[in-house]
């Protein structure tokens, strides 16, 4: 049930709070930004990750602006993304479970859904889904560059899974992809050379199965907080970086200098004091991963405390200027887990609301 459906055509200040709200034209002129960089600079596809973003039509602006498709966190997402007439899905996760792995099967009689496996048991089990299915499903070999999470090692071991994976007649093997994640916590020169290791090991993985005789079509990686270092390097065919186009304070904190496009409205439900503010959204409404959102326009701040419902905001110098039922707009500290604590989004305009967006991939369903 939509919030702020009726108030379309209406000003900002008309909006139920606590609301999420999307500035579309920065929004475009960020999405235009990151698609001249990598499509048009560097010859690659950009399939953005949908994880951060969860609706459709977030998904056909970045495909309109020259993305080749989307990158998705889980089946459900994809489900979503199909449904929409979204193709060019990659579900860049290992799928389990034989629910999860047939429901990723009969995705593949819509469109193709590419999924990414790491050894060979998860091989089989996407195999056992398509026959079942009397279907194909495409796949990405996933890499451990550094991030020590999912993954398998680089070089001949991905070649040697390749080789099996060939030998699978419900599998159609495409390419190799990786997270190179754990750069974010280098900086400058340190940064650059991370990176540049760990597209390294992905691209060499890549050339081991060519050496091998197994083609490879796909070479994925990278994203909002490295792209713009992966990019130039040679060898990748693809980045997945799709938080970007709205920007975060994390995203800055990485590098990116793009617009803040997207911002949770508040609004001041008491006073208590000259130096306290409370507004109605709390951690229900702002992630406080990778750091905390940031209020606009209230000066200097002491100290700003989440709790579920309410944001608690200390003042450094008296301030009788916000008053109860005005608007108080934060910065999210990290939108990937801040869209997920919404049902909708509210599209803006010059200060108008254009339209709401729902966003039915927020769920935790994988």
């Amino acid at each position: 049930m939509s919030g702020n459906s009726e108030a379309v055509g209406l000003p900002l200040d008309a909006l139920e709070t606590p609301a999420l709200c999307l500035d579309i034209d920065a929004y475009r002129r960020n999405v235009a930004r990151m698609a001249d960089y990598i499509v048009r600079q560097h010859g690659l596809g950009w399939r953005p990750h949908m994880k951060g973003q969860k609706a459709p039509e977030l998904a056909k602006e970045a495909i309109a602006a020259g993305a080749r498709g989307v990158t998705c966190a889980t089946v459900y997402e994809a489900e979503v993304m199909v449904r929409a007439g979204v193709a060019g899905v990659l579900v860049a996760n290992q799928i389990a479970g034989e629910r999860k792995l047939a429901r990723l099967a009969r995705l593949q009689c819509t469109t193709p859904v590419m999924a990414a496996t790491d050894s060979l048991d998860h091989a089989r089990a996407l195999d056992a889904a398509a026959q079942a299915g009397g279907v194909t499903i495409p796949v990405l070999i996933e890499v451990d560059i550094g991030m020590q999470r999912c993954g398998i090692a680089p070089g001949g071991t991905v070649a040697a899974l390749a080789r099996e994976i060939a030998g699978l007649r419900g599998l159609c093997f495409l390419g190799v992809m990786g997270w190179e994640g754990h750069t974010l916590a280098y900086g400058g020169d340190a940064k650059r050379e991370q990176i540049a290791g760990a597209i390294g090991k992905l691209t060499a993985s890549a050339e081991a199965c060519r050496a091998a005789g197994i083609p490879v079509e796909i070479v994925s990686a990278s994203g909002s907080g490295t792209f713009r270092l992966s990019a130039p390097l040679p060898g990748l065919t693809e980045v997945q970086a799709g938080g970007g186009v709205f920007s975060d304070l994390s995203y800055a904190k990485w590098g990116l200098d793009h617009e803040f496009a997207l911002t949770v409205v508040t609004r001041v439900v008491s006073r208590p004091s000259p130096t306290r503010i409370i507004v109605d959204g709390g951690f229900k409404t702002m992630s406080v991963q990778h750091g905390q959102p940031r209020p606009l326009g209230l000066g200097a701040i002491k100290s700003l405390v989440l709790s579920a419902e309410h944001g608690n905001v200390e003042l450094e110098q008296p301030n009788s200027a916000h008053r109860v039922g005005d608007l108080i707009t934060f910065i999210p500290g990290y939108t990937d887990s801040t869209v997920c604590l919404h049902d909708e989004l509210c599209v803006l305009r010059n200060g108008l609301l254009e339209a709401v967006w729902a966003i039915p991939g927020r769920t935790g369903r994988r």
